[in-house]
């Protein structure tokens, strides 16, 4: 019996992986039901956008009182870790972790993990000042 090549095998393959996707792509008109049981659709890896919701205390500031705690976060939105590739820590622990001695790399982690903590930081202060810009042009304070 003569056995099929790989190239139609590959040829017969190809259609039966790319039908889910178009069927997904074309059925617009349906909204996206997540699988509850499917553990990697509940993990996010990157930002959603944010949608600015005020307190009810927030709803109560004048304009005064928005733009003074503008002022005071703004300064939390400001980041002096330099970036991978000016760290002299990155540097060090890539050059010692290559030459010297191996676990060095595990400085590299850390360094991603404290990253990691500084964007969460800065997001949060932006997210907030955000916020409060809506709050400020609710109560219409660029009018004068």
């Amino acid at each position: 019996m003569p056995r099929p090549s790989n190239v139609s095998t590959l040829s017969l393959l190809l259609p039966l992986l790319f039908t889910p996707m178009a069927l997904q792509a074309n059925d617009s008109s349906q909204p996206i039901v997540r699988d509850e049981e499917n553990i990697f659709q509940k993990i996010d890896l990157y930002r959603t956008p944010a949608v600015p919701t005020p307190s009810p205390g927030d709803r109560q500031k004048n304009c005064i009182a928005l733009e003074q705690e503008i002022a005071s976060l703004q300064p939390q939105t400001y980041s002096y870790k330099p970036g991978f590739y000016d760290d002299p820590y990155q540097g060090t622990s890539v050059w010692v972790g290559t030459t010297l001695f191996m676990p060095a790399y595990a400085l590299s982690g850390y360094l991603a993990y404290l990253q990691y903590q500084e964007n969460a930081r800065v997001i949060s202060a932006e997210e907030r000042i955000e916020v409060l810009r809506h709050l400020k042009a609710r109560h219409h304070c660029f009018e004068s």
